[in-house]
């Protein structure tokens, strides 16, 4: 693949990923259902991994969790590391992935967020000796993860379809390269 096509890529992933940390941040701020904000970079984490795999997840989870450090992180890094780990493991499934099938994405997606809101708990919460789990369950994390399937169902056929004329494209390229 020539590098211009590899940089057109690059740079539509990472309008992807800064348009949905924009919604997060400021639009669905101020619609907060159950005191929440859906997690729309866990969304494109998962999403990518599961469908284009570990390392492809992985490196959309850092991106993601990189922006999430340098505007909202007490621990730069942490972030980073987290949506890593859940691009990776999502990118495992990927032989599960069927493009048109709903459910097993809201699945991944739906756990990628408990994990996420696990994780957080124990690094942010725990530490301190603020052991209450069962309220932090029952109040961010649950909600959160409702909400945040909730919002996948338009915000994944809009990353499919995008990945899919990306992947058209590239094909097409590729095809008339052949001499």
């Amino acid at each position: 693949m020539e590098m211009r096509f590899i940089i057109r890529r690059i740079v539509i992933i990472a309008l992807m990923i800064f348009a949905c940390f924009l919604l997060q941040t400021s639009i669905f701020s101020h619609i907060r259902i159950a005191g929440v904000v859906p997690n729309l970079l866990i969304i494109v984490t998962s999403s990518f991994g599961f469908m284009k795999g570990r390392r492809f997840g992985g490196i959309v989870g850092f991106c993601c969790g990189i922006i999430l450090d340098l505007f909202n992180g007490a621990l730069f890094g942490f972030y980073a590391l987290v949506f890593l780990i859940i691009g990776y493991l999502n990118g495992m499934l990927r032989k599960l992935f069927y493009g048109d099938d709903l459910k097993l994405p809201l699945l991944f997606v739906a756990i990628s967020d408990l994990v996420y809101g696990f994780v957080v708990y124990l690094a942010m919460f725990f530490i301190r000796s603020k052991v209450d789990i069962g309220f932090y369950f029952m109040n961010i994390m649950m909600p959160e993860m409702v909400y945040t399937v909730c919002a996948m169902i338009p915000l994944y056929f809009l990353l499919e379809y995008a990945m899919r004329k990306m992947d058209q494209v590239d094909t097409k390229r590729s095809a008339h390269r052949v001499d």
